[in-house]
């Protein structure tokens, strides 16, 4: 086999063990009820807007979450702060790379009832959904992608990876974005400030590099 035959089969083969895991299965199920949902409910060229906000909406989310509920308040939700702990002391370990599904079922739920009371349209909510539903498996994929030894095809992916290792092995204070930098570059946190020890300690002796990428530089 050639080096891309070989790099497509090990990606391939993260990717079932990505897909497998319990809380992809879930985030699976729930973005194809959406999507089906925005197919067959009247159509209006406002949907495909609709799925942008949604998009962007976890995008930022995304950012706050990690940012403010993860790092900086641990005593906002102690359960997922040390779930997270947990995650920069074994960051290659599969257990620690999924939330646990009970947090996204709530989550959505409240999601779901929000956006009802706030719009009053069932397709608006589905489409809303949607976009919310796809940034998150785009997220959990890259997310996946930085942890496991997979080398990213594209530039853009590299970067992603190496971001995010940055967060995670020189600097807890930056580069919380991980699907993108957007909220980093705008709140000042898209630069290292090199404050100490990561949070847990820095890992369990594994360099935390799979996949080739290099931190420095």
């Amino acid at each position: 086999m050639n080096n891309r035959a070989i790099l497509q089969s090990t990606t391939m083969k993260y990717f079932r063990e990505f897909m497998a895991h319990g809380l992809i299965v879930f985030l699976t199920g729930l973005l194809l009820l959406n999507a089906v949902a925005v197919v067959i409910l009247p159509y209006s060229p406002m949907v495909w807007a609709y799925v942008a906000i949604g998009i962007a909406i976890f995008g930022i989310s995304e950012y706050v979450v990690h940012r403010y509920l993860l790092h900086q308040f641990p005593k906002l939700m102690p359960k997922a702060y040390q779930g997270h702990v947990a995650h920069h002391d074994f960051p290659t370990d599969e257990k620690y790379l999924f939330g646990p599904i009970g947090y996204d079922a709530v989550s959505y739920s409240i999601v779901y009832i929000l956006l009802w009371a706030l719009t009053g349209k069932v397709s608006t909510v589905f489409a809303l959904v949607l976009g919310v539903c796809l940034c998150q498996f785009y997220y959990q994929w890259k997310h996946y992608v930085s942890h496991r030894p997979i080398v990213p095809v594209t530039p853009w992916g590299r970067w992603l990876k190496k971001k995010h290792l940055l967060h995670h092995y020189l600097d807890e204070h930056s580069w919380y974005g991980v699907s993108n930098p957007v909220m980093d570059y705008l709140l000042g946190t898209g630069s290292m400030k090199g404050k100490g020890t990561p949070l847990g300690g820095g890992g369990s002796g594994d360099d935390g590099r799979p996949g080739g990428v290099k931190l420095g530089g």
